[in-house]
């Protein structure tokens, strides 16, 4: 089978827990690699250049018949990708997708765009492949654009939502859209919703209580090597780890190895939300709906 629904993002913004969750699912199924990514590899040029992003060039899938491998062993109900890139790559995503799969759901899943920015450096950060203070980075977000780095370097316009999210609800009959905020408080609550929005089953018992993917600064030179992407042997610990223990086990015993993220000043806060102020107010208008918790007081 080929996939019926997507987790099209955005990234840093849950799609990793909820992945997990809906996978519960005895109706749902996932391939074992959660981003094949395969929709938007017209919009990637191979290989990138940031630090660590060929580990990312290695698992993206260009090659149709090496996507349809992927999923020819899946048979169920509901087969999803979770591909969160889809969303910042809507221009080659959406025709590819249309083209191949026609008009099947999408959920997205948007974060309050200062935090989703500062939650992709952090992640960057604790892979060992981001050096420079997040202030510096954001000015240099375009110049590593132009030097064709991964749009997980793209701090800021990935967290621009507005003009992706009006495309994939022009062309898609059906779109879930997710506040993040709104979805940590209350996890199993929007997973029904979504099972109910797939048309799934209704699911009595949901486990989410493990937050998956959490960005933080690793308090040794080890840990960066285990949950870094900037060397192969880093890879290679980090995938041998996962696969002995699992996601679940590796992430509960992870957070005991990292401390928390640096809180963000004030300043800059201030400084990105008027960036981002008017895409937020476009997204209201697309939504129907205030966005009042992402706004600063």
């Amino acid at each position: 089978m080929l996939p019926n629904f997507f987790i099209a993002g955005v990234s840093r913004s849950g799609t990793t827990s909820l992945f997990y969750y809906l996978n519960q699912h005895p109706q749902v199924n996932f391939p074992d690699l959660k981003e094949p990514r395969y929709f938007s590899h017209g919009s990637v040029t191979l290989p990138q250049n940031g630090p660590g992003d060929h580990t990312v060039d290695q698992k993206l899938v260009t090659n149709w018949d090496q996507y349809c491998a992927i999923y020819e062993r899946l048979d169920n109900v509901f087969i999803g990708d979770a591909s969160s890139e889809y969303l910042y790559n809507y221009e080659s995503v959406i025709p590819e997708t249309l083209k191949r799969l026609g008009d099947i759901p999408i959920i997205l899943m948007l974060r309050n765009p200062v935090d989703r920015s500062y939650s992709a450096y952090n992640n960057l950060i604790r892979d060992g492949r981001e050096t420079l203070p997040f202030e510096k980075a954001l000015d240099k977000e375009e110049e590593r654009k132009a030097a064709n780095f991964d749009e997980m370097w793209h701090y800021k316009s990935v967290s621009m939502y507005s003009k992706s999210v009006q495309s994939f609800k022009s062309n898609f009959s059906k779109v879930k859209v997710l506040i993040f905020e709104e979805f940590v408080q209350d996890p199993e609550k929007y997973v029904t919703e979504i099972f109910e929005f797939l048309g799934a089953a209704e699911l009595a018992d949901i486990n989410t209580t493990t937050a998956y993917s959490k960005s933080g600064k690793p308090k040794s030179k080890f840990i960066t090597l285990l949950f870094g992407r900037n060397s192969s042997l880093g890879n290679i610990i980090r995938n041998t780890v996962f696969y002995v223990l699992g996601r679940t086990n590796v992430e509960k015993i992870g957070k005991h190895f990292m401390s928390e993220n640096k809180e963000l000043s004030k300043d800059i806060r201030i400084k990105l939300f008027e960036y981002f102020a008017t895409d937020i107010e476009q997204l209201e208008k697309l939504l129907g709906r205030d966005l009042n918790l992402w706004k600063i007081n």
